[in-house]
């Protein structure tokens, strides 16, 4: 009985020494002859953590709730901005955001990509959230890997800043643009305008003011649609039109910001 008793002491101590040294520092420890190895852990809970989630589960910018704070709306892009302008800033105005807008004659992606206009209002304004519209102008383009390098250029200036991508109102097919763009800002950054319906100008290119501001609608309800923005934010209906007061309009020809240039002597006055 009492050899017995020793077995079970015995063993119970191996045991003990055993837990102990698995959360120790060491390297080998032998017992009776033979060596025990550490396993380590932590790499084991490490591993099985990582494979546990999605990319973009893992995407601390996503978020499922509406952001409710007040924002300064970087709106910039080429001459479908125009329309848009008018609406978005009715929005703004009736859920307490603030709006600067730029709309660039004949842009594209690479015109922002390649001026300091971006930087400059930045620097100036604080943007806290960017809404982009652009690609018109590219439709037609066949250098599409240049074009994904010119989008991911102005992705760099936004930062870590929550944006999104309005694809353009396309009129007919286009050649690839719209997949590039998708690819490049995420589907959860990514509102697509070609399945819209929208009234053309005359020029059958441009919606119309009107039609502009039912595709604001859809813009809006879209980006404060949680599970379908990446960083949904308040953006309710107004109620009454707003008199505006200003946005920035620049030409086809304008390159760059230089000396004493600056965003104000390219702003029109609506009063």
């Amino acid at each position: 009985m009492r050899a017995r008793i020793e077995i079970w002491v015995i063993m119970i101590l191996t045991l003990a020494a055993t837990v102990v040294y698995a959360f120790s520092n060491g390297g080998e420890l032998e017992i009776g002859g033979f060596k025990l190895r550490k396993i380590d852990f932590s790499g084991l809970l490490n591993n099985t953590t990582k494979g546990s989630l999605k990319p973009s589960e893992s995407d601390n910018t996503l978020s499922n709730n509406v952001d409710t704070t007040r924002q300064r709306i970087l709106f910039f892009g080429d001459s479908m901005t125009e329309g848009l302008f008018y609406s978005l800033d009715d929005y703004c105005n009736a859920n307490g955001h603030t709006l600067f807008s730029i709309t660039w004659y004949s842009a594209t992606t690479e015109s922002f990509a390649n001026s300091n206009i971006l930087d400059t209002y930045i620097r100036l304004y604080h943007p806290t959230y960017f809404i982009i519209c652009l690609g018109s102008n590219e439709l037609f383009v066949r250098d599409l890997p240049d074009r994904k390098r010119y989008i991911q250029a102005i992705l760099r200036k936004l930062g870590n800043r929550p944006h999104v991508w309005i694809s353009p109102p396309n009129w007919t097919k286009d050649t690839g643009m719209d997949t590039i763009i998708r690819q490049s800002v995420g589907d959860k950054r990514f509102f697509n305008s070609s399945t819209l319906t929208l009234q053309r100008s005359d020029d059958h290119i441009h919606p119309t003011i009107e039609a502009s501001a039912q595709w604001m609608k859809h813009i809006a309800d879209w980006l404060q649609s949680p599970g379908k923005t990446a960083h949904p934010i308040i953006l309710r209906r107004p109620t009454k039109k707003t008199k505006h007061t200003f946005t920035d309009y620049y030409q086809t020809d304008f390159k760059k910001f230089e000396g004493s240039d600056n965003p104000e002597r390219h702003r029109h006055f609506f009063r």
